[in-house]
């Protein structure tokens, strides 16, 4: 009985630290794909210029490259543990990343999508285009491993990590992070797409020069309490 109890709960907590690799992932992919990129434009353009159908494909192209850039940022991110004495120096040295991250994010101006009317391509036409534009962004394997550092050192949570992987390829928890990451990217689009075809080409004008302000603050914000928690 007390063996089957066992069991039950290292599944149960199995589950949950899946699950909360899979919101963590969705939740700062959100937060870091909310800025007018590449991708984000031409979805924008694609949904004013075409139609809505043609933009959820660009952005299902959009988001795949996510799950192979977030592996990748996993496999270089889980040497961490032998650079653990090095802790404090590297959350002090990506907290200044995340600020550099931040001030860019402030300072460059945002993509405008173009708004004149285009003929309506294939699926597969405007899914490749999404997947080109973003394989070509390998930024996306230092933002992760930036995340993934201060996450597997504990750095915000008093040493205790929010979650570990093991070194086998096949741990969920990292697959569920990396298509986290990839739901998280997927989100933001869905709702540019949404606001788009509502609003049309008034919505970069209204809100982006305020998207970009938002989200180069948030890095800031993190920056500054990485830095901050391990100097103090």
């Amino acid at each position: 009985m007390r063996h089957l109890l066992n069991h039950f709960f290292l599944t149960i907590f199995g589950i949950l630290e899946i699950l909360i690799a899979f919101g963590i992932a969705a939740f700062f992919s959100f937060i870091g794909s909310v800025f007018l990129g590449l991708v984000n434009a031409a979805v924008i353009n694609t949904a004013i210029t075409k139609s809505e159908k043609s933009a959820l494909w660009l952005a299902f192209g959009g988001v795949l490259p996510e799950i192979p850039y977030t592996l990748i940022a996993i496999l270089g991110a889980s040497y961490v543990g032998v650079l653990e004495n090095y802790k404090i120096h590297l959350s002090i040295a990506m907290g200044v990343v995340f600020i550099l991250m931040g001030l860019t994010y402030m300072l460059k101006k945002n993509a405008t999508p173009v708004t004149t009317e285009e003929p309506k391509t294939g699926a597969f036409s405007n899914f490749t285009k999404g997947f080109l534009l973003a394989i070509a962004n390998p930024q996306l394997i230092f933002y992760w491993s930036g995340y993934l550092i201060l996450f597997q050192t504990g750095a915000f949570t008093d040493g205790k990590p929010f979650f570990t992987f093991t070194d086998s390829p096949w741990d969920p928890s990292k697959w569920s992070f990396a298509f986290g990451a990839a739901a998280g990217a997927f989100l933001i689009l869905f709702i540019y797409i949404k606001l788009s075809t509502v609003y049309k080409n008034q919505l970069t004008k209204l809100i982006g020069d305020k998207f970009s302000l938002i989200i180069g603050a948030l890095f800031i914000g993190i920056g500054l309490f990485s830095i901050i928690k391990n100097v103090i």
